[in-house]
């Protein structure tokens, strides 16, 4: 049996800025962020004015069903008629992936709008995670005047 080259066997993998793409006979290799997978996706919540309504649930369960790290959440566009937060906590899942039951860390995007505001509003959130992966998230937040619930995210 041959044996692998060592960057067959990630002899990258003490340069995480650094990926080789080989062609024939050339060799290009690029810094890894512009590779990085990009997404934006549009979401909506909707709930009472001037209660917290709950925008997202951020968690990260890997293959053995134990936490990983959680991503990083940035404001790109504040909301204008309420505030957007991020609260840690702790969040039970059952039947998840190929777990049964476990209890992980997780953020939680929370918005509240002013007293009295009804109507729409938005906001824009980056969420890196730890994969090197990008999303960004337009949430669209329909505020009613106290009959309307949060939406289950």
């Amino acid at each position: 049996m041959r044996r692998q080259s060592s960057l067959m066997r990630g002899g990258l993998s003490g340069r995480p800025w650094l990926a080789c793409l080989f062609s024939a006979a050339i060799a290009v290799c690029l810094p890894q962020w512009s590779y990085a997978q990009s997404t934006t996706v549009q979401r909506t919540a909707k709930g009472a004015s001037g209660k917290d309504i709950r925008i997202g649930v951020y968690i990260n369960v890997l293959a053995n069903c134990s936490s990983g790290p959680l991503p990083a959440i940035q404001m790109v566009v504040p909301p204008e008629n309420g505030s957007a937060t991020v609260k840690r906590a702790k969040v039970s899942l059952t039947n998840y992936k190929n777990c049964m039951a476990l209890e992980v860390p997780a953020f939680i995007g929370i918005y509240r709008s002013k007293p009295n505001f009804a109507g729409s509003d938005h906001l824009t959130l980056s969420v890196s995670y730890p994969n090197g992966r990008t999303e960004t998230q337009q949430i669209t937040i329909t505020v009613g005047t106290g009959q309307n619930r949060g939406r289950e995210i």
